[in-house]
């Protein structure tokens, strides 16, 4: 029996024969046209849907997990970028400070990854260093503010040379102590050794630590009588291996290191009294220049003693100070005598120096009691005050104080002998101190901030750079 054209659905007459064949079961014979319904066409079907599902589902899966892998690697990279864009610019810095030869463009390659480091000229004192980094097209940018010093570093709270350190009666620092001779204190107690929180530092074949707590490492030719909670660098112990109590790890027989001079040298000393000469002398009464009411002054060479007093006195520096006698600040009352740098000298700082050339051994002393208090300029916390006293008695085997800080002086000061002791007593609170000789007295704290690394003062430049703002761009 035949089946005509006009017997099949319209629907299937029309739909092509490939796709008509497959889908309903349709063949061509020799009798003509039947549908066959095979089981096995419709598992193919079947086979290529599931087939086609499952790829989809798995590409689902798949595509985030890439692209995760992707996002992963492209912020390695950017981290690779930012790390040779901050080392770039370190090297560039280095160079610049240390005065080698240096071009620009400067180029570094590092793990993959590439910056280039440009400098921007913005004045004599400030210049811009550059740094961009760039791995594979993910570029970051790091930028150096850099601004000039005057030649030095404090990179200690309290630094002596060969005449030592000595603490009493609860004194203690806040911060790492170096030190060309001995650093002892009178406490006998290990329970009420006086404590340096930073690491310690007595130096040279003479370095001798004797009854102090310090709560990092320890570097001395002999350690005695000592708590020590970070490591012990030294040669010998001085009396019985058990007076020393070494929480990190022993380093017998280690380097001795070495001395050091002083971060100031007499010659910027020299600089900043020639700063202060430029501002005319003050006039004397009696060998005395007297200030009791609130007073501007600077620069200013004050050509006999000077005398700072009074309750509510504010003397606010406006350059540095020379004075060729002694120097007494002493503040009375709930006031006292307040000394800050103007504000419009921004973050420098200002030096007020105590220096009699034709007396060095007896003169140039400063001392300073009572209610004192010292600021930088307002809002800026890297302004101080510096106190200078050129005397040299220490030094030459004398006992006379170059520098006397008794009873309450506190702020953003710092005090420099560099040839003569310096003594602080009663409750004095002080950001670095540095002295051939330093004795500290009866909860005296020395607070170092971090900031006081490379101060700038007034007069200047010296030669060196600092950084002064670290940003990277976005």
């Amino acid at each position: 029996m035949k089946i005509s054209k006009s017997k099949i659905p319209y629907t299937v007459y029309r739909i092509p024969l490939a796709v008509r064949n497959v889908f309903c079961g349709i063949r061509n014979t020799e009798y003509g046209i039947r549908a066959t319904g095979s089981r096995g066409q419709v598992l193919i079907i079947v086979t290529v849907l599931f087939t086609a599902a499952a790829a989809a589902i798995t590409a689902g899966i798949i595509a985030p997990t890439i692209r995760q892998a992707q996002v992963a690697t492209e912020f390695q990279k950017s981290k690779q970028s930012f790390y040779t864009a901050d080392a770039g610019s370190e090297d560039a810095y280095y160079r610049v400070r240390s005065s080698l030869a240096i071009s620009f463009p400067l180029t570094l390659a590092l793990a993959g990854a590439t910056s280039t480091v440009s400098l921007n000229t913005i004045s004599n004192t400030e210049e811009e260093l550059r740094s961009e980094g760039n791995n594979d097209n993910l570029i970051r940018v790091v930028y150096k503010d850099l601004t000039v010093t005057d030649g030095f570093s404090f990179n200690f709270a309290m630094q002596s040379g060969l005449g030592g350190i000595v603490l009493k009666n609860n004194s203690g620092v806040n911060g790492n102590v170096y030190s060309s001779g001995s650093i002892t204190s009178t406490n006998g107690s290990a329970n009420s050794y006086n404590v340096i929180k930073g690491s310690v530092v007595s130096a040279g074949p003479n370095g001798y630590v004797n009854q102090i707590h310090a709560t990092s490492s320890v570097y001395s030719h002999k350690i005695q009588n000592s708590t020590i909670d970070g490591d012990a660098y030294y040669q010998t112990f001085g009396g019985a291996t058990s007076s020393v109590t070494i929480s990190g790890t022993s380093h017998p027989n280690s380097a001795d290191q070495p001395t050091t001079t002083m971060p100031i040298s007499d010659a910027l000393i020299t600089t900043w009294e020639t700063s202060a000469s430029g501002g005319g002398n003050a006039t004397c009464v009696s060998g005395t220049y007297t200030i009791s009411s609130s007073v501007s002054i600077g620069p200013k060479k004050i050509p006999c003693d000077l005398v700072i007093s009074g309750n509510g006195t504010i003397v606010t520096l406006t350059g540095d100070l020379w004075v060729t006698g002694n120097i007494s600040i002493s503040g009375s009352g709930g006031s006292g005598v307040q000394i800050k740098v103007a504000d419009a000298i921004g973050d420098k700082s200002v030096a007020i120096i105590a220096d009699n050339a034709s007396a060095p051994t007896t003169s140039g002393l400063v001392t300073i009691d009572g209610n004192s208090n010292f600021y930088g300029s307002t809002g800026d916390a890297e302004s101080y005050v510096m106190i200078v006293s050129m005397n040299t008695s220490a030094e030459n085997s004398g006992a006379v104080l170059a520098i006397d800080v008794i009873n309450g002086a506190a702020g953003n000061l710092l005090i420099y002998a560099p040839h003569g002791q310096i003594k602080l007593e009663n409750n004095v609170n002080l950001r670095e101190v540095t002295a051939y000789l330093l004795t500290l007295i009866n909860n005296t704290v020395v607070n170092y901030s971090v900031g006081l690394a490379q101060a700038l003062f007034t007069t200047g430049p010296g030669g060196t750079w600092k950084i002064k703002h670290w940003t990277e761009s976005i």
